[in-house]
């Protein structure tokens, strides 16, 4: 074994033994894990109000029954199309889903996440403009911002971060169109981050197609049951998290990127990731399925691919694809206007124990920003009666430092609005 580590330098090397455990039979290593997990603090999704990802979402029984079948359980998407027919064709049924929902005409198989997506489809806009500038919503999750600044600023890329109006929460349509010159692209989110639903989105297209840059829309999938699509104000490219339509959170993930662009061949061929494509059979008696347009991926074109992404989220993109099938267009409606009217409901909800709105002229989906004096012990108290009660701002803005942002998921219910308005009047009561 010593000889294993002799090219490891002496002055780096551990001088002395582990203080490491006995070793443990089956029974012991399984009660010491018990034990362990014990200390963990459980939230019943009817308890949380969490407004970032990953959410939970209720995920029937055959999303499971069938993408654990061994012949769909991969992350890869399939190089032989011979013998891998099933799998691509629910890909590209997945991809025809997404298109269908965001209304754009070309969608790839997956990617890592909303984050990565984002960072990819700012690529494929600086390389489609031949521009170096971008700019970005000040008000976005931290964690997404910082991704994208760490693919941008090592390479040179020009961030803008643009206002939003005070009363309303959505974009600063003027402070866009003076900041907008020689832009490869903007992004824009709707629903916001604070939940905001912006209509604002037709005169920024115009206003961002008129400089020649592109418009990135950053999408809540399930919304989109109740709000108009972003191919409906020309959006170029949009990106998303479809997380909750496949699967609920495992210690913070997996996630789900969705990346799809309008019908403009010099964008698709900068499209990362896989595409799965359908054609007929030599006689043209039944359809076939493949991988297209290959020649523009990393392991044909190399260092000068848009995207070095290989392995993929396919398995989740096929639970999302049969989670998509099940629920169907009027599922995916009712579904949306649930998670609208259950973000009415904890508004009323709150204004009725004195918190107050940070944008009282603002419609939401899913999230909401709200405003109250003591607001950290509020949460505090809220998580000892075993509440995931939001996410306080005050570390991400410093103009929200007594803002809570919270989000409902489709657990909640009349009951479960009952149970919190009993615990919040037993906590302001207290506070």
């Amino acid at each position: 074994m010593a000889s294993l580590i002799d090219t490891v330098p002496e002055e780096v090397k551990l001088k002395h033994k582990l203080a490491l455990p006995e070793k443990m039979g089956e029974f012991h290593s399984l009660k010491f894990i018990e034990e362990k997990l014990s200390k963990n603090r459980i939230f019943p999704p009817e308890r949380v109000f969490s407004p970032d990802p990953p959410f939970f979402s209720f995920i029937p029984s055959a999303v499971d029954y069938i993408s654990l079948s061994s012949e769909l359980l991969t992350a890869y998407t399939p190089y032989q199309p011979e013998v891998s027919q099933g799998l691509l064709q629910i890909l590209f049924e997945y991809q025809s889903m997404i298109c269908e929902l965001t209304g754009m005409e070309v969608a790839n198989a997956s990617l890592y996440d909303h984050s990565t997506a984002l960072c990819e489809a700012i690529r494929m806009a600086l390389k489609y403009t031949e521009r170096n500038k971008v700019l970005l919503p000040k008000y976005m999750r931290k964690e997404r911002k910082s991704v994208v600044k760490s693919y941008m600023e090592s390479i040179g890329v020009e961030l803008y971060e643009y206002k939003i109006e005070k009363e309303t929460g959505k974009m600063n349509l003027s402070d866009i169109e003076n900041n907008l010159k020689d832009a490869a692209c903007i992004y824009a989110e709707n629903p916001s981050y604070f939940g905001i639903i912006d209509d604002n989105l037709p005169k920024l297209s115009n206003i961002v197609h008129s400089d020649d840059s592109l418009l990135i829309v950053g999408i809540e999938p399930i919304s989109l049951g109740i709000i108009r699509e972003p191919a409906s104000y020309q959006a170029d490219i949009v990106v998303g998290e479809a997380q909750h339509l496949a699967i609920n959170p495992f210690y913070g993930g997996p996630s789900l990127g969705i990346i799809a662009c309008k019908e403009d061949l010099k964008l698709i061929h900068l499209m990362p990731g896989r595409i799965v494509g359908c054609t007929t059979t030599i006689d043209g008696s039944d359809l076939g399925f493949s991988l297209v347009l290959q020649a523009r991926e990393q392991h044909i074109k190399r260092e000068k691919a848009t995207s070095n992404i290989t392995t993929n989220q396919s398995w989740l993109a096929v639970r999302a694809a049969i989670y998509l099938a099940l629920l169907g267009k009027e599922g995916l409606k009712r579904l949306a206007a649930r998670i609208f009217l259950n973000t009415q409901k904890l508004k009323r909800l709150l204004e009725d124990f004195g918190f107050t709105p940070s944008f009282p002229n603002a419609t939401h989906f899913r999230n909401l920003l709200m405003n109250k004096e003591g607001i950290y012990k509020i949460q505090n108290e809220m998580m000892k009666r075993g509440y995931f009660f939001g996410k306080l701002l005050g570390n991400e803005f410093d103009f929200f430092a007594s803002s809570i942002l919270l989000g409902v998921n489709e657990y909640h219910d009349s009951k479960s609005f009952e149970e919190l308005k009993n615990a919040l009047s037993q906590v302001i009561r207290n506070v």
